[in-house]
């Protein structure tokens, strides 16, 4: 007999074969209910305290302890992965300080990607290995079809590259959140252009990363006309004569207005967007920079009536100055954009579930904070980051992590290399960020240069399940087949250069004083803190370290000798493989627990 299982059935079954019998704690913490939220209640006496509770918490500021966990709290949703150092440092700053530090940053574009295929073919425009591609256009689209293969390929790469390599700002975590909502597929983009659409898609993503907290409006203004975006949604083909509403649509439906009950937009206002739209073009393709360019003879010279919504607004017929007259006519629906890109930043970095009291005391006021502002994003992040709904204990540990962030935020906070020895086997780098983004994150549903269709991730936006998306009988495996891969090992070889890719266990708890590692409580007390996104209870942590620190032996000493004797002589084979082997124990079953799958 077949039967099948609900995402969450499966990912309960599935943890609890995989943490050496430990009782998972997954649905503890899982907070899909909706006559209230269960959660820790740091108040209690007890290890683990099953509260419910309806959540009232909304912007004001958050005045609470600043501590390593808040800390842990934030970056775990701002950042993929962190450095323990890190968190120290922004300890150091308190609440306001480290906010203001992820939300402020200089718009300097990084080095851009190279040409790192250079092994076996020559780039058909003559661009020399190590060099940048993105400013090269064949000068046909009959020619360069393979390089630009190669090009996305490299783009897809090196961007993977970026998160790994990102500063202590939420840049590269804002980039992947328009990314999703406002996506484009690079094949897809191929496909429509091209052999120069490589250069395009980057230069979509140069402005995302030069725009992470920018300007709203203006961000929808320039997608309206972004080359890539109009290969993507078509409007490259919209014409007075045949009038494509695929862009018309989803600017609407998905980027501004959104499909909630105060969205009353209607297929006749698609029709007149579309109409709107026509005209525009890329005609230099096979230039270098490509621009959009309005072409009159093309364009729909009707008068656009729209719906009694936009209260039967008419846009005469004016020519390219009808794209600012519709972007002006979306954006004076103020209460129904302001709150449809609020609730899909709170989906994207606190939560997924949008109660009344949430809607009432978080989005609605997040929504008035970004009209006052006048669509700038970085005040309604600095707004939620801030807040004390943002740090309640509801909105920990209950977030599915997305292959990108249990990926990456793995191999930043266990300090995996992921930059090759020689900075200029671009081949090889590239190859170590190709493993992660192909071979890692692709089976895992999540892949950087690739969405499913125009809505984005699924996780994302997608009722009733969201988070639970990530989860199914094929990603659930690879999630754990990860993990043991980072601690087992992989040393791979690209392009002459053999590659390391294991968590060094001893130098991790290093990180730590030595008063702590000595000490099996305190050690595996700040391993808890560092890698899970909530605390366990007290018998989970005995367990944690008899079975592993104590190799089932009782006293504490066993691994406090253990210890002394590998830091006296780190040097002694015999030494080390002891305390290796005992700490690879503890960690792989701290990143096996359910825990480890949330933040």
């Amino acid at each position: 007999m077949s039967y099948k299982l609900s995402r969450r059935q499966l990912f309960r079954k599935f943890v609890s074969k995989c943490s050496n019998g430990l009782d998972p704690l997954l649905e503890k913490y899982r907070r899909k209910i909706y006559n209230g939220r269960r959660y820790l209640d740091p108040t209690s006496t007890s290890d683990i305290s099953n509260r419910k509770i309806n959540i009232t918490s909304g912007i004001a500021p958050y005045t609470g302890v600043w501590t390593e966990k808040e800390v842990i709290h934030l970056l775990k949703r701002t950042l993929f992965g962190f450095k323990i150092r890190d968190v120290n440092a922004f300890v150091s700053l308190g609440m306001n300080n480290a906010v203001n530090q992820l939300l402020n940053f200089t718009n300097v574009v990084p080095s851009p990607p190279v040409n790192n295929y250079q092994n076996g073919f020559n780039d058909e425009g003559g661009i020399g290995y190590g060099t940048d591609w993105t400013t090269h256009a064949f000068s046909s689209n009959a020619v360069g079809g393979t390089t630009n293969v190669y090009r996305n390929i490299s783009l897809a790469n090196w961007s993977t590259g970026q998160a790994l390599n990102q500063e202590n700002t939420i840049r590269e975590k804002m980039l992947w959140f328009w990314y999703h909502f406002i996506p484009i597929d690079l094949e897809t983009v191929r496909v429509a252009s091209g052999s120069n659409s490589a250069r395009i898609c980057y230069d979509y993503f140069k402005f995302l990363r030069i725009n992470a907290t920018g300007n709203f409006k203006a961000i929808i203004r320039n997608m309206a006309t972004q080359p890539a975006m109009m290969y993507y949604l078509n409007n490259q083909a919209n014409t007075k004569t045949a009038p494509d509403e695929n862009f018309a649509r989803e600017i609407m439906e998905l980027f501004t207005l959104g499909k909630d009950p105060l969205s009353q937009y209607t297929e006749s206002d698609v029709v007149q967007a579309a109409k709107v739209l026509t005209g525009w073009r890329v005609q230099n393709l096979t230039q270098s920079p490509t621009t959009t360019t309005f072409v009159s003879s093309l364009h729909d010279t009707s008068n656009k009536t729209f719906s009694s919504f936009f209260n039967n607004t008419v846009i005469n017929s004016n020519g390219a100055a009808e794209l600012d007259t519709f972007i002006a006519m979306i954006f004076s629906k103020e209460q129904v954009v302001s709150e449809y890109i609020c609730r899909r930043l709170y989906r994207y970095f606190v939560y997924y579930d949008i109660d009344a009291s949430v809607e009432l005391n978080v989005i609605q006021p997040l929504a008035r904070v970004f009209v006052a502002s006048n669509w700038e994003i970085k005040p309604v992040l600095d707004t939620l980051f801030k807040s004390e709904h943002f740090f309640d204990m509801a909105n920990r540990g209950v977030y599915i992590k997305s292959p990108f962030d249990l990926v990456l935020g793995s191999l930043r906070t266990f300090n995996i290399n992921y930059n090759v020895s020689d900075a200029f086997n671009f081949d090889a780098q590239y190859s170590v960020w190709r493993y992660f983004n192909s071979s890692v994150m692709k089976p895992m549903e999540q892949t950087m240069g690739e969405v499913p269709n125009v809505s984005g991730w699924n996780a994302f936006y997608q009722a009733p399940s969201f988070h639970e998306y990530w989860i199914n009988s094929n990603t659930v495996q690879r999630r754990y087949s990860f993990i043991n891969t980072i601690f087992n090992g992989y040393y791979p070889t690209y392009n002459g250069l053999k590659v390391k890719i294991e968590v060094d266990v001893i130098a991790w708890v290093m990180q730590f004083s030595s008063s702590i590692i000595q000490d099996p409580d305190e050690l595996v007390n700040e391993c808890v803190k560092y890698l899970l996104p909530i605390d366990i209870s007290t018998s989970v942590k005995d367990s944690l370290k008899v079975q592993n620190l104590l190799s089932n032996q009782t006293t504490n000493s066993y691994w406090t000798t253990a210890w002394l004797n590998y830091s006296n002589s780190p040097t002694n084979a015999t030494y080390t493989a002891v305390v290796k082997t005992r700490l690879k124990g503890l960690l792989v079953s701290i990143a096996q627990l359910a825990e480890y799958q949330l933040m």
